[in-house]
Order: C-alpha cells, then sequence, then structure tokens
C-alpha cells in the first residue's frame, strides 16, 4: 500500500541499475495548492502521471492539454513542459521520474512521438496506474537488492501504456463502419491473390487515402500493415503445417516474389523461412 495524502521518494539508483536496468528516480503523489504552475526546461528522463482528483493543465512545448481523473500522460522530460493546477480544483497526481539503459531506442520503437496522452474511459481505474502504484510501493521499499524488481514494473508500466495507446483508435471510433468492414474483408479473403490497397478501397467504396486514414483509425494497423500481417500468419502457418515447398507458400500466401517475401520474413521474425521451418515444426506422429 502507498501512503495517503502527499508524499515523495527520492532515489540514488545503483551504478549497475544505471548500465543495465530501468531505474526510477523520484516518484509519489502530489496534491497541489490552488495557485500551483511550475515550468522546466529540461531534465533528462522520462515521466508518467496519472491524475486521481481535481482538475489541472499540462504544456508539452507548445501543447496545452486539459487533465482530468482519470487521465494519464507519459513523456520525454527533454523538451519544455509545465504543470498548472485549476484554481477552483486543483489536481492531484500519482507520478514516477525514471530513465533506463536503452529505453530512448526503445521508447522510439514503441511510441514514436515525445509524448503520449491517455484519456481516461469508462473502465475505471487503468491497469497501467494499478501498474504505477505497484511502482511507487516498490520505491517506498527502497531495497537496493530488488533493483531488477523495480526495473521490470516500469518495463511493464511502459508495456501497459503501449496496450492502452494501441487500444485509443477503438475507442475513439466506436464499432467501425460497414463500409471500412467490406474494405477489411476483401482484404481477409483476396489476400492469397493480387489483393492491394486501392482495391480493398474500391471495395469499401472509399477514397483511397480517406480508406488508410479510417483504416487506422479503426482497427489500429495501417491496411497494408494489415494485409502483411495476414500473408506472414498464413505462410507461416503452412511452413509448420504442410509440406509445401518455400515456392509454393510464397504463392499460395499472396507475395509477389520469393525475394519480397525472403525480405518481410527476415523483417519480421529475424530468421529465414527455412531456418523457422527446421527449428519450431514438431515431427509429425
Amino acid at each position: 500500500m502507498i501512503p495517503s495524502g502527499d508524499f515523495e521518494y527520492v532515489l540514488s539508483p545503483s551504478g549497475f541499475a544505471r548500465s543495465r536496468l530501468y531505474y526510477a528516480l523520484i516518484g509519489g503523489v502530489q496534491q497541489t495548492p490552488p495557485t500551483f504552475a511550475f515550468e522546466r526546461e529540461s531534465y533528462n528522463a522520462y515521466e508518467m502521471i496519472y491524475i486521481t482528483k481535481g482538475k489541472g493543465r499540462f504544456r508539452y512545448r507548445d501543447d496545452w492539454f486539459d487533465l482530468e481523473p482519470g487521465d494519464g500522460l507519459v513523456y520525454n522530460m527533454r523538451h519544455p513542459h509545465a504543470y498548472r493546477a485549476d484554481p477552483d480544483d486543483p489536481y492531484e497526481m500519482m507520478y514516477v521520474v525514471f530513465h533506463g539503459s536503452g529505453l530512448d531506442d526503445q521508447w522510439q520503437a514503441w511510441f514514436g512521438a515525445p509524448y503520449v496522452l491517455l484519456p481516461r474511459t469508462n473502465r475505471g481505474e487503468e491497469r497501467y496506474a494499478a501498474v504505477l502504484r505497484s511502482v511507487l510501493e516498490e520505491m517506498g521499499a527502497d531495497r537496493p537488492e530488488n533493483e531488477p524488481v523495480l526495473s521490470g514494473l516500469l518495463y511493464e508500466l511502459l508495456m501497459q501504456v503501449l496496450l492502452r495507446d494501441r487500444s485509443r483508435p477503438a475507442e475513439r471510433g466506436g464499432e467501425p463502419p460497414s463500409a471500412l468492414e467490406r474494405g477489411r474483408q476483401y482484404l481477409e479473403e483476396r489476400f492469397a491473390e493480387a489483393a492491394d490497397i486501392h482495391q480493398a478501397a474500391r471495395a469499401a467504396g472509399l477514397s483511397y487515402y480517406h480508406f488508410i486514414r479510417q483504416f487506422k483509425r479503426y482497427y489500429g494497423f495501417s491496411p497494408k500493415e494489415y494485409l502483411t500481417k495476414i500473408r506472414l500468419g498464413h505462410a507461416k502457418h503452412q511452413l509448420l503445417h504442410s509440406d509445401r515447398t518455400i515456392g509454393e507458400i510464397v504463392e499460395a500466401s499472396g507475395f509477389g516474389s520469393y525475394n519480397a517475401f525472403l525480405h518481410t520474413f527476415l523483417q519480421h521474425e529475424g530468421c529465414s523461412p527455412t531456418f523457422y521451418r527446421k527449428t519450431w515444426r514438431r515431427p509429425s506422429d
């Protein structure tokens, strides 16, 4: 359990943690006064905040966001940012400032943007908020031998943020329109043929660019990513559960050529189709 009220933990990570793990620097719960306003130019770390009560605003570079209970935000602190409480209903927030070995590259690979805003939903407290509480509990224990445990919790925190962020297109859009579903169904049914995004857009009755924007909004993938996912999944199943040659699988999975298939397979699986089949195929009874 974390303490009630306003508190802050300040940790001093070991050299091992700084060079090999994710580590927390500062964290706690802040109950802001009505006049609270704070600006910072830069800090070499990341911060996760979650609003538990009240209201406020947050600025990242030139963008201002209104924050209310249930809203979350995680961001790279290296750019100018500011906090401001609502004078009539000042906010309370949980927060943790953290960094880690390789985190900059991982952040870019997962999020590709300097901040991730996580609007509240009707589902109650989010999973990432529960993990944030666990991070603060572990920080409060302040056991140096448990630095790997805290590192694991920070990794889980980011994974939950990633899951939440990837789920937002569906939450914003609700059920996909029937026209969009026709386009998606076209890709699923014609993946082995010469299906392409232009044809899927025509099946949906939408312009090419509108189809791409709407598809990403509702499904969380671009049409090209979705088509590749279907084709690659079919090919992997064939590699493991059929005696077809690689060439036959390439054709049956809708890849235009062996080279295109090999490039895609190496990019996604990190090995050749032949190695994948040899490594993962179970002997038949």
